[in-house]
């Protein structure tokens, strides 16, 4: 719920990261080659069936295959006619330290946020590809045999998020962008709130993955190494408040020992380091950690301990296992005695993964080289190889982009790829104004292409980095498709998604700080059409359309505040911040008009209000809310426009809609249910989106948190950048957006550095977030409000000025198609309007040509003209078509000395008469004393009587039946 929140000095830390480093330099010569992308999922040696490849690897010479891995080349260790061998490895989420602030604070190592499979590349080279030295050193009983190795056990826990809403004890603030402690992690503890907590030897089941089963806190300490003294390095997740943890190890759950007392704080990390005993913590049998909580209303979770020990050169009778050597100077060797292989082992030199090395030799008395480095050594039994079956391999195109050749890039899941396509089509060809140049991309194609094909946001970050390698900036970037960020819904691999960054999610640091961009401004803008299927996506491009290519505009100037609060002070506060910034509309040059809903129940309830008279009349160009709100309603809540109860039809008349409010934006949480008004509902921001026909023709608001305060600061920076500009010099919606979080960014200065991103502190900038959790829903190209249809003549100038006591308006040309006539239209209030006067056209001209126009009664005050254009009527199949009309812009003139309002006899002992000189009749009349205090209400007429007041000032408040307001002061005698 929203709550009430009462030097330039811009860092590029981040950018640096994306600058010039894409992730497809790796490709420069070999686009044009034929390429498999392999799926690998687990640590060893993968099989490849040659069989199970296109024809082209199965007839190519085999010496010509290549396999990369993150843009290295890959020693193979076997390629021939029936198979190929290598060694891989799975996706150690090393990218995620890129979408870190800072990328120091990524302490587990062992969590991959978006990916566990690793992508390996096979295609046919032009040159031999790399292939595993092999090694087979004769055995020299002169070197020293080697006793021990390094041993490290390794325990971790993902059942749970650190930064999760799962629970009511949850982090009070939340940023988008990844920080200190921000990691998968095991389950909390304790496990619901007893009073005392138990000592928990194992992470237990987690409501939050209920099917992941409790997994032990033991560990095996086997064959330490004559001894030896084994190390813990435990790694604790805080969860809330101060928790005091009482850490044990045991030879099993019932000979616990307490080994130290430490304190989490908050949702931070903290590293634990001790030593076990070997008489008392562990046996052959291996031993037990076990944790316990002695603060109440304090949580924290286990996220991974390792357990480390020289051991013994044992392979256990296991099918693999991996040893660890310390370094040993280059051009030495190691003789390795190893004990209890597995049959027909196999020797592997794993130490570089890319480049392993081919051990020949018997397990007894293995021989290997050294060069200076550690050695990790993998035994392993042949039978055990993992094979990569035929659904982990696909064929792989890659495009060598030219970044200059685009300006419009689109990115889109796999299943949208052809309303995508669609929506890049419209752009280049039928595009209003500017026509685009598309490149649309399947989000898949990205992640190979540019993040060695591991599903990231990071793919999308480093591919704007590169399309804007060229200088041009000025561009934008549509995401077309859903992604999911709520830890327990998250799905690894992220099918059929284009993801966002963090929890909550922030489309804008997807492409923030790059390229000489400072952080937390967008460096082109981005929209995003969350649709699951095409027809939801093509139903979005209908509605552009339609608006783009309307000529009958002038509803856009209306524009609806609605605002919530849950006490009075709230309502009042959320009013008037509306109405405050809505004096802005009200002015030139947009001249527009404000309605307002205002919530009457000061408490804390949903009350239900209906917009369809003015959604459906007049029509709505833009709806701002203000107040509080969840994804599937707001405290005044106009609610879903697929609702049946509100009967919304606004056919063609799209409005802009604009939330400040907690979370109505969060489009992330994988809610997608039809049925509206639900917390399982897709969110109301989505539906007014994409419902088709009707609804809004671009949403932007708070995915998250939404603070009073700081949602005005953003309103007096973004409503002068719609209202306060014509709609020559307005800006896109995303152009809009990106120019507020700009100038906020100017204002408030904030930068990130290890005092304040540590979380020690719990550090958040409300304005920060604020910024990076305003999504724009809708294409960030889209020009909003355009209220100045232009003519189909080519129109130099329209001026209108006072001469005397009329007014001359002045219009040039510059060229004509079809024009039938001019009608030159004035208003008094900038809305409605009256034919005063008609000029015939040039039907087609190729050269300048002036026109004039005398008003010769123009209106007291200040007038409006505009000019109407009309073609020349048609006939279409024997019926007369009339011509189509577009309107001009608005301009004004004031005469000098003159009122649309008089008052007479003024003074007057016993009445007044009002006399209004607009073209509208009085609704009502009030009188009010010189203090404030009302008078006379509601009053009909033109007359007022005076004959009951007592002498002095009064002020009478009159109002037309077009609901303007005049005001003059009267004096009775």
């Amino acid at each position: 719920m929203l709550l009430l929140f009462f030097s330039l000095g811009i860092s590029n830390v981040f950018s640096q990261k994306f600058g010039g480093a894409n992730g497809n330099e790796w490709l420069a010569g070999k686009y044009g080659q034929q390429w498999v992308r392999v799926g690998v999922s687990a640590k060893g040696i993968h099989r490849i069936a040659i069989s199970s490849l296109p024809a082209a690897f199965q007839s190519a010479d085999k010496a010509k295959l290549q396999l990369w891995h993150r843009g290295n080349q890959v020693s193979i260790l076997k390629a021939d006619n029936t198979e190929i061998l290598f060694y891989g490895v799975p996706n150690d989420g090393a990218f995620d330290e890129l979408l870190y602030r800072l990328p120091s604070s990524r302490k587990n190592p062992y969590f991959s946020t978006y990916s566990n499979v690793s992508a390996y590349f096979l295609t046919i080279g032009a040159d031999n590809g790399l292939r595993a030295e092999v090694e087979n050193t004769a055995v020299d009983n002169g070197v020293a045999a080697s006793e021990f190795h390094n041993q490290v056990e390794l325990k971790t826990y993902q059942t749970e998020y650190t930064h999760f809403t799962f629970y009511s004890s949850r982090p009070a603030t939340f940023n988008s962008f990844f920080e200190d402690g921000k990691t998968g992690t095991g389950t909390r503890l304790p496990v619901g709130a007893p009073a005392t907590s138990p000592v928990y030897t194992a992470n237990p089941v987690s409501n939050a993955q209920p099917s992941t089963p409790a997994s032990n806190f033991n560990f095996a300490a086997k064959n330490v190494y004559g001894g030896g003294i084994p190390k813990v390095k435990i790694l604790l997740s805080g969860r809330s408040g101060s928790a005091q943890v009482q850490i044990k190890a045991g030879k099993n759950a019932s000979s616990l020992r307490q080994i130290t007392t430490v304190n989490t704080f908050d949702f931070g990390p903290l590293e634990v380091n001790f030593d076990l005993d070997p008489a008392q913590d562990y046996d052959a049998n291996g031993g037990t950690l076990g944790f316990q909580s002695v603060i109440p209303s304090s949580w924290f979770s286990v996220t991974y301990f390792t357990v480390s020990y020289n051991q013994t050169i044992d392979a256990q009778g296991l099918n693999s296992y991996e040893f660890n050597f310390p370094a040993a100077p280059a051009g030495s060797k190691s003789r390795i005695p190893i004990a209890n292989p597995p049959a027909n082992a196999l020797f592997y030199d794993i130490s570089a993964i890319d480049n392993p090395r081919i051990i020949q030799g018997a397990a007894a008395n293995l021989m290997v080289s050294r060069n200076g480095n550690a050695l990790k050594l993998l035994t392993t039994n042949d039978s055990q190889n993992i094979n990569v079956q035929a659904a982990n391999i696909s064929t792989v195109t890659f495009q060598d982009i030219n970044p200059a050749s685009f300006n419009y890039l689109i990115i889109a899941a796999d299943n949208l790829i052809s309303s995508a396509q669609a929506f890049g089509a419209y752009r280049q060809n039928d595009s209003p104004g500017t026509k685009y140049s598309p490149l649309v991309i399947k989000v898949k194609d990205l992640y190979n292409e540019f993040n060695y094909g591991e599903p990231s946001p990071v793919a999308i970050k480093r591919f704007v980095d590169y399309m804007i390698s060229d200088g041009n900036k000025e561009k934008f970037l549509l995401l077309v498709g859903k992604s999911i960020t709520r830890p327990d819904k998250v799905v690894k691999e992220l099918p059929d998604e284009v993801p966002t960054v963090g929890f909550p999610g922030s489309d804008l640091l997807l492409v923030d700080g790059l390229r000489g961009t400072p952080d937390d401004v967008p460096a082109i803008p981005v929209g995003r059409i969350s649709g699951l299927t095409d027809a939801e996506v093509n139903g979005y491009l209908q509605k552009v359309k339609d608006y783009e290519a309307q000529k009958d505009i002038a509803w856009r100037k209306n524009v609806m505040h609605v605002s919530g609060g849950k006490d009075t002070g709230e309502i009042n506060q959320f009013a008037n911040y509306l109405s405050t910034i809505g004096n802005i509309v009200n002015t030139s040059p947009f001249n527009g008009s404000v309605i307002q809903k205002i919530k009457t129940q000061a408490a804390d309830v949903i009350e239900e209000v209906n917009i369809g008279t003015e959604l459906n009349g007049t029509g709505l160009g833009m709806i701002s809310y203000f107040g509080h709100g969840s994804t599937y309603r707001t405290d005044l809540n106009p609610g879903y426009v697929t609702d049946p109860a509100k009967n919304y039809n606004n056919t063609t008349k799209f409005p802009v809609l604009f939330y400040n409010g907690c979370g109505v934006n969060n489009i992330f949480s994988n809610l997608f249910g039809s049925a509206p008004n639900s917390s399982t509902s897709r969110p109301l921001s989505l539906d007014w989106l994409i419902a088709p026909g009707k609804g809004a023709i671009v949403v932007f608001g708070n995915t998250w948190d939404a603070y009073a305060s700081t949602s005005n600061e953003y309103l007096d920076r973004l409503y002068p950048l719609i209202f306060s500009k014509s709609d020559k010099d307005r800006g896109t919606i995303g152009e809009i957006l990106q120019e507020v979080a700009l100038q906020t960014k100017i204002a408030k200065g904030y930068n990130y550095n290890p005092g304040q991103n540590s979380r020690v502190a719990a550090f958040y900038d409300a304005d920060r977030a604020n910024i990076h959790q305003v999504l724009l829903q809708g294409d960030p190209a889209l020009k909003i409000l355009i209220n100045e249809a232009p003519l189909p003549v080519n129109l130099i100038s329209f001026n209108a000025k006072a001469a005397g006591t009329k007014v001359e308006v002045t219009w040039k040309t510059a060229s004509e198609r079809n024009n039938s006539h001019f009608i030159i239209e004035r208003s008094y209030n900038a809305r409605n309007f009256e034919e005063v006067g008609r000029v015939e056209g040039k039907g087609d001209s190729n050269s300048e040509v002036s026109y004039s126009f005398t008003d010769s009664k123009p209106l007291a005050g200040t007038s409006y003209y505009r000019l109407k254009q009309v073609d020349f009527d048609s006939v279409v199949e024997g019926s007369v078509q009339k011509g189509e009309e577009t309107l001009s812009r608005i301009v004004s003139v004031e005469l000098d000395k003159t009122s649309a309002m008089s008052v007479a006899p003024n003074p007057s002992t016993e009445y007044f008469e009002i006399k209004l000189d607009v073209p509208t009749k009085i609704s009502k009349w009030r009188l009010v004393d010189i203090n404030g205090r009302l008078v006379k209400d509601n009053g009909t007429g033109s007359r007022v009587d005076l004959s009951n007041l007592s002498p002095g000032e009064y002020i009478v408040e009159v109002v037309t039946a077009n609901g303007d307001k005049y005001i003059k002061k009267v004096i009775k005698l």
